[in-house]
């Protein structure tokens, strides 16, 4: 696999604050303003995306204002619009239902005001009132995560795979990417169940007290982020069961200690920091009335029990 990522834009000079649900400088005062709808903003890898905007919007004199719906669409839709009333240089969206927002893509579209999807994208609907998508290389985690699993299980086993809400873009490619690394290994490797647990580490134990019960032939379990993960694995603890091979994604604190410690096999790094770093810069270059690539996403690479010594300052 290729981890090179593609990279960003060059950027200006000054600095400015930024708000959280309020406040903000609007585009018709000519100022660099960004109104940012979360999904949900109770998850590690947000808190990285907004340390990641604070940061660069400094260096480019960004006012930011974020909100959070708490993955409620509806709720998502009506915080869009407060977006637009406010009239700020650029919208950046991450898609709750990636077909349930847009038409509040296509409402800033109408006003004017250009969108960058983040994190989670819209659908090809959707795809036509956006400027672009900054995010990871979902298909390529999920793609490492099958490639360390085969190595981990001489490419056999069973099974169970953890996912966050179904049909979002993350979701969809961090399972094919596997799937895609199961076949081109010839790997004998069984997906017993797909079940979502929301992104949520509460939600992965219960989803994983469940599979445990229904399926007592598991040897692996795919979290497809590391709360998820290590929920599975309190849950497969919980139950006094050895052997079960425990894989995630993001390269979180948690789950690199959890590597270390030999209770999992490795996990995806996901620099979310970086997607907020690269959302400043696409932002600030459509606000500058630039051309922007269609999508920019940050590297990941596979963090193992060879390599997290060596990559453990990159986890977060």
């Amino acid at each position: 696999m290729n981890w090179n990522p593609r990279l960003g834009l060059l950027g200006a000079a000054a600095a400015v604050g930024m708000a959280s649900g309020m406040g903000g400088a609007s585009a018709q005062d000519g100022s660099f303003s960004i109104c940012v709808v979360h999904n949900n903003a109770d998850h590690p890898s947000i808190t990285a995306i907004v340390n990641g905007m604070n940061d660069e919007g400094k260096i480019y004199g960004a006012d930011i204002t974020y909100f959070d719906p708490a993955f409620d669409p509806q709720k998502q839709a009506s915080m869009v619009e407060d977006c637009i009333a406010r009239a700020p240089s650029v919208i950046v969206v991450n898609a709750v239902d990636p077909a349930a927002v847009v038409q509040v893509l296509k409402k800033a579209s109408d006003a004017g005001i250009p969108t960058v999807m983040q994190n989670a994208d819209t659908n090809d609907e959707g795809h036509q009132y956006t400027s672009t998508f900054v995010g990871s290389q979902s298909y390529d985690q999920g793609y490492a995560v099958g490639e360390m699993i085969v190595k981990a299980t001489d490419g056999k086993g069973n099974l169970v795979m953890v996912t966050g809400k179904p049909g979002q873009f993350d979701v969809v490619q961090r399972a094919e990417g596997a799937k895609q690394a199961f076949a081109d290994a010839g790997a004998s490797i069984e997906v017993l169940a797909e079940e979502p647990a929301d992104w949520s580490k509460d939600k992965a134990l219960t989803v994983m007290q469940d599979l445990l019960t229904r399926y007592p032939q598991i040897d692996i379990v795919f979290g497809q982020d590391d709360p998820m993960a290590l929920g599975a694995l309190q849950a497969i603890k919980a139950n006094g069961i050895e052997g079960i091979k425990v894989f995630g994604v993001n390269g979180n604190k948690d789950a690199c200690d959890a590597i270390k410690a030999g209770d999992m096999y490795g996990t995806a790094m996901q620099l979310s920091y970086m997607v907020g770093v690269y959302t400043v810069r696409v932002a600030y270059d459509l606000y500058q009335g630039r051309q922007v690539p269609k999508q920019m996403l940050a590297p990941t690479a596979p963090v193992t029990p060879e390599n997290v010594d060596v990559l453990y300052d990159q986890c977060w």
